[in-house]
């Protein structure tokens, strides 16, 4: 089972005092913690949605977020301390995702030391022992030999572990059992569990293997699956939007061969593969037509069930994009209004709100949205960064400071995060600060224009430092990288002049 180490860190404490994005994010870790054993009513539909009815689920940048927000509920706890993580290459991948998040954590409250083999540590954390832990992993130790309805457990429990966003676990027990069930069912969950972690190849396999379903509704699910790779989640080199809308067309077509007597939710299929559709005329400048995609959809989707009211939401969103996209920010907001009524805690739609908001100068507003989105999602970054720049534009540059500070802090490996906070603290005369910072990333291993601009402040910063030859030296590089920049040519004569 997955995040045994982490459950043992966060056992150490008392739970029923951490904040709701901290419960939010421990549900993912310890799915069955009393602690957030209630959280469901606090979250939004994406982090309340059962199994069943989950459409949205998690990749890395989720994670690490959830991730953020548990470790500092576990400092705040426990305050300063050491980590010390024995027999560290038997680490599973969620547990070392956890505490590579910890260890960057900003205030160095928190030192993580791995090391091979055993350690001297003088006090031992074991994890929490947990019932269904338990089942899976003495159903699994005989997993050849198991009952139809044993392993018919273990697969919905790998549903489970995917639908909080464990994809690891769910992994380790798909691909246990599926020796012993070879059905498209579990091939189809072992392609998301691939698809959560970036493995999006691997991911392909699995869903092509999965589109053998003699099902019209599992073929239309993994051609859904596929297209989604094509347009979103492979690397980009193999990306393709033809592609993309032949899996739709293929999937859209399947469901016509569903019986009449069929009881199942055709609605939904349906209307869910139209929402894919709805990207694929997004992306190739129909936004018009595909906004008759998913008000068409919204109208179908009035029954109040609850993957209905999840599905719901996600075309509003998409369908907000949509007016943002063709300059319609007065229908933008009206619809984004619309969709926080139906659900007013997911943090990434008030933020949204505030990029509208943001379009048409409403500054005040924009700032009323941010910071609902900040009390919803304190370690969304862009949140952070929006914050600093709605800040500046109201002339409050010391909240607006804290604002990039805090962003930079989310991932201090974010290039854009740094400028802001570094160019920031340049013009408010924290001269040495701002160059400690432009200087802190390699420039040989950036992409050439954020080489270029924090080569550029970097100089800037050893000017006024009166450093003029280093100044010299980091204008040389952006000339090097960029032959053809006026105004570093300009400055490296004038700096040249002065050094005479």
């Amino acid at each position: 089972m997955g995040f045994s180490p982490v459950k043992a860190l966060i056992d150490v404490t008392d739970r029923s005092r951490w904040r709701r994005e901290a419960l939010i994010g421990l549900k993912l870790i310890s799915p069955d913690d009393p602690a957030c054993s209630g959280i469901d009513g606090e979250a939004s539909l994406t982090d309340a949605a059962q199994a069943q009815d989950r459409i949205r689920f998690f990749l890395k940048d989720r994670l690490t977020r959830n991730f953020r927000d548990v470790g500092r509920a576990w400092l705040s706890e426990v305050g300063p301390c050491v980590v010390e993580v024995t027999h560290a290459e038997l680490l599973d991948e969620g547990s070392r995702l956890f505490l590579e998040t910890l260890a960057t954590l900003p205030g160095r409250d928190v030192e993580v030391r791995l090391q091979v083999g055993a350690g001297g540590s003088a006090a031992t954390a074991l994890p929490p022992e947990s019932p269904r832990e338990d089942t899976i992993n003495r159903l699994f130790a005989r997993v050849g030999g198991l009952s139809e309805s044993d392993v018919d457990h273990l697969y919905e429990q790998a549903v489970e572990y995917l639908s909080v966003g464990d994809s690891w676990t769910a992994e380790r027990i798909l691909r246990g059992i599926q020796p012993h069930r070879d059905v498209p069912a579990v091939w189809g969950r072992l392609g998301l569990a691939y698809t959560m972690q970036g493995r999006t190849l691997e991911a392909e396999f699995c869903c092509l293997r999965w589109r053998s379903d003699p099902d019209p509704v599992g073929v239309a699910g993994a051609d859904y699956a596929l297209s989604m790779l094509y347009a979103r989640h492979h690397p980009e080199h193999l990306r393709s939007l033809d592609r993309t809308a032949e899996y739709l067309e293929h999937g859209y077509a399947a469901l016509d061969r569903v019986d009449e007597d069929d009881d199942r939710d055709l609605t939904f299929h349906r209307v869910f593969n139209r929402n894919g559709y709805a990207l694929v005329e997004f992306r190739r400048g129909r936004v018009d037509v595909a906004i008759e995609h998913l008000t068409a959809g919204i109208s179908k989707l009035r029954s109040g069930t609850a993957v209905h009211r999840m599905h719901q939401t996600v075309l509003m969103y998409n369908l907000a994009q949509c007016y943002r996209r063709i300059g319609r920010i007065d229908s933008a907001i009206e619809t984004y209004r619309e969709l926080l009524g139906v659900d007013g805690k997911m943090p990434e739609y008030h933020m949204e709100l505030a990029h509208c908001h943001l379009s048409a100068e409403q500054f005040n507003e924009a700032l009323a949205s941010l910071l609902e989105a900040r009390n919803l999602g304190p370690s969304i970054q862009e949140v952070h960064s929006l914050l600093g720049f709605t800040y500046l534009r109201i002339g409050k540059t010391a909240e607006a400071l804290d604002a990039y500070r805090i962003a930079h802090e989310c991932d201090p490996r974010d290039v854009d995060a740094l400028y802001d906070y570094a160019y920031l603290l340049a013009e408010s005369e924290q001269t040495e600060k701002a160059l400690q910072l432009a200087c802190s990333l390699d420039p040989g291993l950036l992409p050439r224009d954020q080489a270029v601009k924090l080569l550029t402040l970097a100089a800037e910063q050893h000017a006024q430092l009166g450093n003029l030859p280093s100044a010299h030296s980091a204008l040389e590089e952006v000339l090097t990288l960029n032959p053809d920049d006026p105004d570093a040519r300009a400055n490296l004569d004038q700096v040249a002049a002065a050094m005479a």
